[in-house]
C-alpha cells in the first residue's frame, strides 16, 4: 500500500514539475497533463483503498463463528478452580454444542398455571402426553417432548423428511406456569424463566387479555430478541364479538415488539357440549329428549400449528444461530463472573498481605505522612502480582507507571488527609493504647494500599485492553475516585483501624517472644 502511494504522488510530482518547465512547448505541456491525470487517478484509487480498509468489516455470524466461541468458553472454563462449577459449566457448553451439531430446535410453551399450557403441547402432539388440569400448578417440573406433528422445509437446511445424512430434531418444552402462590412456585417460575431465556422460538400462551405481570415479562423476553408467537387459548369461552375484542386488545397492547401475524386465537382442549337426543321432531319441541350426553369437541390449533410452520420454514437457521449466539453470550457472562469472583479472592489475598507489609513497615519505621503514598501505599511488587492473576502480566516498568498513576489520584483526591483525620479519631474513640504516631501512620499505609490494590483491580475488570496513557490516567481518576468514596465511613475505618493494629500487634508480639 505505501508503495502505491508513493507511485501515485511521484507521477503527481513529475507531471506537476513537467508542466513547469515544458509548459511553452505544446506537445510537452499535453504530455505533462496525460502523465498529471494517471498520477491523480492512481492517488485517488489508493485514497479510496486505504478507506476502505479502514472501515472495519462487520462480524458474521454464522455456524463456524459460533463453534469458535465454544472453544473459547472451553479455554476459559479450564480455569476455574472450583470442581463442581467448572464440571456444571463444560456440561452446559457441551449441551449448547450437541444441539447446534445435531439441529435440535427447541419450542418452549410458557404462561401462567391457567392458561391451558399443557393443553396447547398436547393438542399440537395430538395425544394427551402431559397431565392437565383446573388446579394451577398442574405442571410442576419441565417437560420434553419429540415433535414430529408439523411439516416443515427450512430454508438452507434439508427438509425434514429427507434421507440426507443432516438431521434435525424438534422439541416442545413444557414449563411450569408464571404468577403460581408459595416459596416453591416461586422457585419454578424462575426455572421455567431460565427455560424460556434459552429458547429458539417461545409460545407464550394466555386465556385473555395479558395481566401486567404477563406483559412484563412478555416485553422482556421480547427485548432479548426472543422470537415469540402470542397465543390466545380457550377461545371457546368467549362469544365472537368478545374474542375479537379480546385480540384487537393483544395486538395494540404488543405492537411495538410483536406482529400481528404473529398473534392467533386457538381453543387446545374446548369445554364439552351437551348433546340431546330425541325420538321425533315433536318431542324436540317439548324438549322431552330419550337420551342427553357431553360430548367433547376436538382441539382447533390449527392457527398455531400454521404459523409455527411459516416461521421455520422461512427462520430456522436464523432462529437457531441467534438463539445459540445468546446461549454462548450468557455463558461466556456466567464464566466471566465466576472467573472474576476467583479472582477477586485471590487479589484480596493479595493486597491483604502487602497492606500489612506496608503497615508494618512503616510502624517499624515512621516517614512524614506526604511520603506514605511513594513508600507504602502503592507497592509496585503488588501490582504485579496482581497482574498476573488476571492473565495480564506487567514487567517492573509497567507496574512502576501504575503505582506512579494511582499515588498521584490519590494524592489529588486528598486520600492522605482525610484517611489520617479520620484514622486518628478511630484511635480516639477506641482508645488502642498503641495508637502512637507510627501506628496511626501505619494504619493509614495500609488503608491507602488496600485503596490502590482494589482500585487497579476494578481497572483490570474494566478494561480489558491495554490503553494509552491518557486514557489509562482518566479511566485510574474515575476508578480511585469510586473506589475511595466506597471505602469510607465510620464503621469502614473503625473496622480497618482495629483488623489492621490488632495484626501489628500480634506479629510484633511474636517477634518480640
Amino acid at each position: 500500500m505505501t508503495k502505491k502511494w508513493i507511485l501515485g504522488l511521484g507521477i503527481v510530482s513529475v507531471a506537476a514539475i513537467a508542466n513547469t518547465l515544458f509548459s511553452l512547448e505544446h506537445d510537452w505541456h499535453l504530455l505533462s497533463i496525460s502523465t498529471l491525470m494517471i498520477g491523480g487517478s492512481l492517488l485517488f484509487v489508493n485514497v479510496r483503498k486505504s478507506f476502505a480498509a479502514g472501515i472495519e468489516q462487520p462480524t458474521v455470524i454464522d455456524r463456524s463463528y459460533l463453534f469458535k466461541e465454544l472453544q473459547q468458553a472451553q479455554k476459559a472454563i479450564a480455569k476455574i478452580a472450583d470442581p463442581s462449577k467448572r464440571i456444571t459449566l463444560e456440561q452446559q457448553a457441551q449441551q449448547i454444542t450437541s444441539n447446534l451439531q445435531k439441529n435440535h430446535f427447541q419450542i418452549v410453551v410458557f404462561g401462567t398455571g391457567s392458561a391451558g399450557k399443557t393443553s396447547v403441547i398436547n393438542a399440537l402432539l395430538g395425544r394427551k402426553a402431559g397431565k392437565t388440569g383446573a388446579a394451577i400448578g398442574t405442571t410442576i417440573a419441565r417437560q420434553e417432548y419429540d415433535f414430529q406433528g408439523i411439516d416443515v422445509s427450512p430454508v438452507g437446511i434439508t427438509p425434514i423428511h429427507s434421507e440426507s445424512k443432516v438431521k434435525r430434531q424438534i422439541s416442545l418444552l413444557d414449563t411450569s406456569g408464571i404468577q403460581e402462590m408459595g416459596a416453591m412456585g416461586q422457585q419454578r417460575e424462575i426455572e421455567s424463566l431460565q427455560v424460556a431465556q434459552n429458547a429458539d422460538l417461545m409460545i407464550f400462551v394466555t386465556a385473555g387479555d395479558l395481566t401486567n405481570s404477563e406483559y412484563g415479562e412478555l416485553e422482556r423476553l421480547a427485548g432479548l430478541g426472543k422470537r415469540v408467537i402470542l397465543v390466545f387459548n380457550k377461545t371457546d369461552l368467549y362469544l365472537p364479538s368478545d374474542r375479537e375484542n379480546v385480540l384487537a386488545k393483544l395486538r395494540e397492547r404488543t405492537q411495538h415488539f410483536l406482529a400481528s401475524t404473529d398473534i392467533v386465537a386457538i381453543a387446545a382442549q374446548p369445554s364439552p357440549i351437551k348433546v340431546r337426543q330425541y325420538a321425533n321432531a315433536e318431542d324436540s319441541v317439548h324438549n322431552a329428549a330419550i337420551q342427553e350426553w357431553w360430548e367433547d369437541l376436538p382441539p382447533d390449533v390449527t392457527a398455531l400449528k400454521e404459523r409455527i410452520e411459516t416461521i421455520l420454514s422461512n427462520e430456522w437457521e436464523d432462529l437457531l444461530i441467534h438463539n445459540t449466539h445468546l446461549q454462548i453470550k450468557n455463558l461466556l457472562q456466567e464464566i466471566n463472573g465466576t472467573i472474576n469472583h476467583q479472582r477477586r479472592q485471590d487479589a484480596a489475598t493479595i493486597i491483604n498481605r502487602y497492606q500489612l507489609i506496608a503497615a508494618t513497615t512503616v510502624f517499624a519505621n515512621p516517614i512524614p505522612a506526604i511520603d506514605l503514598l511513594a513508600g507504602a501505599a502503592i507497592n509496585t511488587q503488588m501490582l504485579m502480582d496482581l497482574s498476573k492473576i488476571y492473565d495480564r502480566p506487567l514487567n517492573f516498568k509497567q507496574a512502576q507507571q501504575f503505582a506512579m498513576i494511582i499515588a498521584q489520584q490519590l494524592l489529588q483526591l486528598g486520600c492522605i488527609e482525610i484517611a489520617s483525620s479520620a484514622i486518628a479519631s478511630c484511635f480516639k474513640v477506641n482508645a488502642i493504647t498503641y495508637a502512637i504516631g507510627g501506628s496511626m501512620q501505619a494504619v493509614t499505609a495500609a488503608y491507602l494500599t488496600h485503596i490502590g490494590g482494589m482500585s487497579f483491580v476494578e481497572y483490570l475488570e474494566q478494561q480489558t485492553e491495554t490503553q494509552s496513557a491518557p486514557a489509562m490516567t482518566n479511566a485510574m481518576q474515575q476508578i480511585c475516585q469510586k473506589t475511595f468514596n466506597a471505602l469510607q465511613g465510620d464503621r469502614f475505618f473503625i473496622d480497618f483501624a482495629t483488623s489492621i493494629s490488632s495484626r501489628i500487634a500480634s506479629k510484633y508480639s511474636t517477634l518480640r517472644s
